[in-house]
């Protein structure tokens, strides 16, 4: 009941954080065999709770064993399906607590469940995949060395975003191809290490296919700004807002493909008239979005926005505090990049069901059929405020950019990404 209420909740703020999400191949994922699932891992907990609450089966997550320091803590987590592994930092004795998990993870697949694993072991906010840890070929060989058990399956699941820091920002994940523990057996038994090995590298090679991926840092700050300027020319619309194809994901992993593999001489070429052009955009106080997408600022549109203006800021004010204590919060208690959005996240969902359960008291309280409605229309509206503000945003792009100037910075942009996709 628990699980059920947190995942729903949690997957409409989801929906909500990220303007755009892309999900392929899901319902590979499903009920009534026992599952690992490995994903990579660039911030500190969106990525693994973006999968549990968007696929069918009940997901268990392990999560870091410091934050079951209470009673209570210990049974709300556990009801949720969390599974608290220690870390060295954690001190020995945490550390001698992980073999209970590793062995309450042995009977949960035994009993046919889907658990998640961070199988690059540490987080970084960055478009790279990172070396695959073993644990999680351990894990799956595990329930067959403890319970004979051949039928856990390892599907690699790759989570990408446009900028993870951000709201609004865009979510792109792809499941991949179930890795059967039955197929290493043989390997397994002439040398468990071996099958260990074996089924890590397919782990590696299979979220190289779905994870993006800059081979060099020092080129991950042009790169980006192609990805931009490549989006910018697919994401025309404000909806749809969620989409099961992987098409995006599989245009930006081309795209940085080509770009990873440019000459060196090519790639400084890129980058300096890449950087002339975000110049260019910057000194004039215009965006990119702006530029390529002229219909956002034409008059239907207006005529929308002032149409919606009323109900965009009953929408705003209702939802004010949320959304100011969930940025609040995480940009005066976040350390670390990688925890920004997942605070920021956490903080917005906990403040708004606080106040949205304040307002059902007083609906409980006044008792009037209006304030019912009101009250019930809240999460609809504040929605439709954040939509309302994304439509704003590319209305005021979109009008800054003066007629005259519009074709040159065009042919500028054409010219700049026939360079990386030509």
């Amino acid at each position: 009941m628990i699980y059920q209420f947190v995942k729903w909740v949690t997957r409409i703020a989801i929906r909500v954080f990220f303007s755009k999400i892309f999900f392929d191949n899901k319902d590979i994922i499903k009920k009534g065999t026992p599952t690992i699932l490995a994903i990579n891992h660039p911030t500190a907990f969106i990525d693994p709770i973006f999968v549990a609450t968007h696929i069918s089966p009940k997901i268990y997550t392990m999560l870091r064993g410091d934050l079951f320091n209470s009673s209570f803590k210990i049974w709300l987590l556990d009801q949720i399906g969390t599974i608290p592994i220690f870390r060295f930092r954690d001190g020995f004795s945490g550390m001698r607590n992980n073999q209970d998990t590793f062995d309450r993870c042995y009977e949960l697949l035994n009993q046919n469940a889907c658990i998640s694993i961070l199988s690059e072991g540490n987080m970084k906010h960055e478009k790279r995949l990172r070396s695959i840890q073993k644990g999680t070929a351990k894990m799956a060989l595990g329930v067959y060395e403890t319970y004979g058990n051949d039928r856990v399956q390892i599907i690699p699941v790759g989570v990408n975003y446009s900028d993870s820091n951000q709201f609004r920002s865009v979510l792109m994940a792809s499941v991949g191809t179930p890795i059967r523990i039955a197929d290493y057996l043989d390997a397994h038994r002439e040398n468990p290490r071996k099958a260990i090995l074996q089924i890590t590298r397919e782990i590696q090679s299979q979220l190289s296919e779905r994870v993006i991926h800059i081979d060099n840092p020092e080129d991950d700050k042009w790169i980006n700004q192609i990805l931009d300027i490549h989006r910018n020319n697919q994401l025309t619309n404000v909806l749809p807002t969620y989409v099961e194809n992987s098409t995006l994901l599989n245009q930006e992993l081309a795209l940085v493909k080509k770009m990873n593999n440019l000459s060196p001489d090519n790639k400084k070429r890129v980058a300096r008239e890449t950087q002339d052009y975000s110049k260019l955009l910057k000194n004039k106080n215009l965006t990119d979005r702006g530029v390529v997408q002229p219909q956002h600022g034409h008059l239907k549109n207006t005529l929308l926005l002032m149409l919606g203006f009323i109900p965009f800021c009953w929408g705003w004010l209702s939802n004010f505090l949320p959304f100011y204590f969930g940025k609040k919060i995480a940009t005066e208690k976040t350390r670390k990049i990688e925890f920004f959005s997942s605070v920021r996240l956490g903080t917005y969902l906990g403040v708004y069901l606080v106040q949205y359960f304040v307002l059902l008291l007083l609906a409980l309280i006044v008792n009037q059929w209006l304030f019912w409605m009101i009250i019930l229309a809240t999460p609809i509206i504040g929605y439709f405020a954040v939509l309302y503000n994304d439509k704003l945003q590319l209305w005021r792009e979109a009008r800054a950019v003066p007629r005259g100037e519009r074709a040159a910075l065009l042919s500028a942009r054409a010219e700049l990404l026939k360079m990386v996709i030509a």
